[in-house]
């Protein structure tokens, strides 16, 4: 009940399909998967960061769930995984970058996970990857393209062997 489901990302988790959104009513990033393979009966939502939780982005990092996030009132990019296959239990939120990384998509790339994200401090597209296959600690993040407000609405694939990215471009004026 209230205002959930905004800000979703759908993966299928361990056989099962599963969802990580935005619980607006408790200010949280929160996590539920299905108990079947359909998709027909669900387990119980997951709080996943009471601090909140928008523009999640969910895929399977070295076999189990993991999200990457925006928390807004801190203006953080998080990370964050589960503990088991199922998403069950979690570990801490790991800070990816402090100030920003609004619009962000989680994919994985040579191993680790790596996430495009828009910084919105920067008006940039930029990239960072893990330096490790769980996430626990990340490198430092590289600007992909800083023209004005690019990066928006982003998402990232595995093309051809190499991370590809495709972005919202704001309008050109003649």
């Amino acid at each position: 009940t209230g205002s959930v489901g905004t800000y979703i990302s759908m993966e299928v988790i361990n056989g099962n399909p599963a969802i990580s959104y935005y619980d607006a009513t408790n200010v949280a990033l929160s996590y539920i998967r299905s108990t079947d393979v359909n998709g027909i009966a669900w387990g119980a939502p997951i709080a996943l960061d009471v601090a909140g939780g928008t523009y999640s982005s969910l895929t399977t990092v070295n076999g189990n769930p993991a999200v990457s996030y925006y928390v807004a009132a801190a203006t953080d990019l998080k990370y964050i995984r589960a503990s088991d296959a199922n998403g069950s239990t979690w570990n801490t939120p790991v800070v990816i970058d402090p100030a920003g990384g609004t619009y962000n998509s989680l994919t994985i790339v040579n191993g680790v996970p790596t996430i495009a994200y828009y910084k919105s401090t920067g008006s940039d597209l930029r990239y960072i990857s893990a330096t490790n296959a769980n996430g626990t600690s990340w490198s430092t993040a590289i600007v992909v393209d800083a023209p004005n407000a690019v990066g928006t609405y982003n998402s990232m694939a595995i093309v051809n062997g190499n991370p590809a990215i495709s972005i919202m471009m704001k309008p050109m004026e003649i």
